[in-house]
């Protein structure tokens, strides 16, 4: 069982991966000094690089965090698949501190992302395939990918969870097709969003399956993440303390968590459970919506009045003059003042 504490990446876009340099520091010793399994530092962007956020240009802007890298501690960064790092910038594995790069792919783009996913491990790192919005595979074409993956022997394959929609039972039914099909080296990895509250129940319910595959969670401090946040590192490693008798340290991740990560929620709930991610994981639809709808200040009602106008290719992307239209549609059809 390992863990991997995304606060770095999946954390960031609370606050557009704006910690700053001395908090990234700190929040990397405290994981560190828990005994944290894995910890993922940012990603991998052809974009300006800024030492406060956790977006590297380089791969060298990574190594200086790892100057006192453990040597037991595995440390990754992802890079999108669809919003490639340029190959030709990213450094061979030999000549990093990095130890894995987590690769996020689109389900329509399978064999052009799994050829750029090739080209990484050419360069000899070792990798995570991430699909996006798992729920948009039917068994078939889950099994698929997955034989795919047999050919490259990934580090990991990730059950993703990206709008929090799925309950236990829907994640448990990727996980033993994974466990099923997926060569025995490769670990099966969740990556659960809470938008419905039942990310440590999808865990805990993963935990209770008989599985011949090693597992690999994600989870961030607080849950800092996007919308409605993601499982909580700390209390996904004190249930492991308590019922597999594991040995993390809560305490470090508790002084870090009220001196650094709730002050990026303090003012502005900026992540957490609310009844606009709630709807947005009920209608399966990007919580971009929900976002927009909570910090406009349009009320529950307005928002699923919207959420029920929308087809399915609708629910995909976010956006904001779209929503104004579709809005001032309902106005007219229901005579109502928005």
């Amino acid at each position: 069982m390992k863990i991997l504490d995304c606060t770095l990446r999946d954390g960031g876009y609370a606050n557009n991966w704006t910690f700053g340099k001395k908090e990234i520091e700190e929040i990397i010793n405290e994981l560190e000094n828990s005994k944290i399994d894995i910890i993922e530092l940012g990603f991998m962007r052809y974009e300006t690089f800024n030492e406060n956020r956790t977006i590297f240009q380089y791969m060298n802007q990574v190594d200086k965090l790892l100057e006192n890298k453990k040597k037991e501690i595995i440390y990754s960064t992802m890079i999108e698949a669809f919003n490639p790092y340029p190959l030709d910038k990213l450094c061979d594995a030999k000549d990093t501190k990095v130890d894995l790069i987590r690769i996020c792919i689109w389900k329509r783009l399978i064999h052009e992302h799994f050829d750029y996913i090739k080209k990484v491990i050419e360069k000899g790192y070792k990798i995570t395939v991430q699909p996006s919005r798992v729920e948009q595979y039917n068994e078939d074409e889950w099994i698929y990918l997955l034989k795919l993956s047999n050919e490259i022997k990934p580090y990991a394959v990730y059950v993703v969870d990206t709008w929090g929609a799925l309950n236990s039972e829907q994640i448990i039914k990727y996980i033993q097709l994974a466990d099923t099909y997926l060569d025995k080296s490769i670990k099966i990895g969740y990556h659960g969003h809470n938008n419905k509250m039942q990310a440590i129940s999808c865990a805990q319910a993963i935990l209770s399956l008989k599985l011949e595959h090693e597992l690999c969670f994600d989870s961030s401090l607080f849950g800092m993440g996007r919308g409605a946040g993601n499982l909580n590192t700390e209390i996904i490693l004190q249930y492991l303390n308590e019922r597999y008798q594991t040995k993390y340290k809560i305490s470090n991740l508790i002084s870090i968590i009220e001196k650094v990560i709730l002050k990026f929620n303090k003012e502005n709930n900026i992540w957490g459970y609310s009844l606009y991610y709630y709807l947005s994981s009920v209608y399966d639809c990007n919580p971009n919506f929900a976002t927009y709808f909570q910090e406009n200040k349009k009320g529950i009602t307005l928002f699923k009045k919207f959420l029920d106008t929308l087809s399915d290719e609708e629910k995909i992307v976010c956006n904001h003059d779209f929503i104004e239209e579709r809005l001032l549609k309902i106005k007219k059809e229901s005579n109502e003042s928005i």
